[in-house]
């Protein structure tokens, strides 16, 4: 019954990134709901700034999804990578800056064990599918790497979120742990996007450079 459907994804290689997106898009939205729901029930902070940060990421898989036409030409794919370059370059140095400030604001709320295991069961399962699939597509096609880009910004943040909401539940007499882990791991991670951003925008206008010589001769 299923087989079809597998052989597909398999062989397919632009169906198979189709289906990935689009659960992950399902997943993305579900988790911002999550965090929102959490941060009114607890009035965290954090929470509600994570929320807007996947909100923001989810209109961003949006947007890719539209572009995923194999009939697209490299042109439009490039400048799609650039212009997803710019929006993961704007909202991480945005959500950054909101995150460091509610750090040394000691913003410490203490979360329920369940919220602590879904935190823990979205992040491995995002991470590891992203390291997977951002290995295999990074240098194949401008849209599928923004697409696997995505995802592992995704992880990432929700490493330091968790990181965040473990310390606060499980650690919460001893501060000073916090104070140092949470701001390293924090700025690890802020310039990690950050370099991603910038090598995307890069690598986009070098390629929109080297394809407008090639038309030009």
């Amino acid at each position: 019954m299923f087989s079809p459907f597998f052989d597909k994804i398999k062989k397919d290689t632009h169906y198979r990134i189709k289906i990935f997106l689009y659960i992950s898009l399902i997943f993305n939205i579900a988790y911002s709901i999550f965090l929102l729901v959490v941060s009114q029930i607890f009035y965290s902070k954090w929470f509600f700034v994570m929320s807007i940060y996947y909100g923001l990421l989810s209109t961003a898989r949006i947007f890719i999804f539209f572009q995923l036409n194999p009939k697209k030409d490299m042109r439009s794919r490039i400048i799609t990578m650039r212009a997803c370059g710019y929006f993961l370059l704007l909202i991480n140095l945005v959500v950054s800056t909101m995150m460091f400030i509610l750090i040394y604001r000691n913003n410490i709320v203490k979360h329920h064990e369940i919220t602590v295991i879904t935190l823990a069961t979205y992040t491995f399962l995002s991470l590891t599918f992203a390291i997977i699939g951002i290995v295999k597509h990074l240098k194949t096609n401008h849209v599928y790497s923004c697409v696997k880009i995505i995802s592992l910004t995704s992880a990432s943040v929700s490493l330091a979120t968790l990181t965040n909401t473990m310390l606060a539940t499980f650690g919460e007499n001893n501060l000073l742990l916090r104070s140092i882990i949470l701001p390293i791991l924090c700025g690890v991670i802020a310039i990690f996007i950050v370099i991603c951003a910038i090598l995307m925008i890069c690598k986009a206008n070098f390629d929109l450079r080297i394809l407008k010589n090639e038309e030009e001769r």
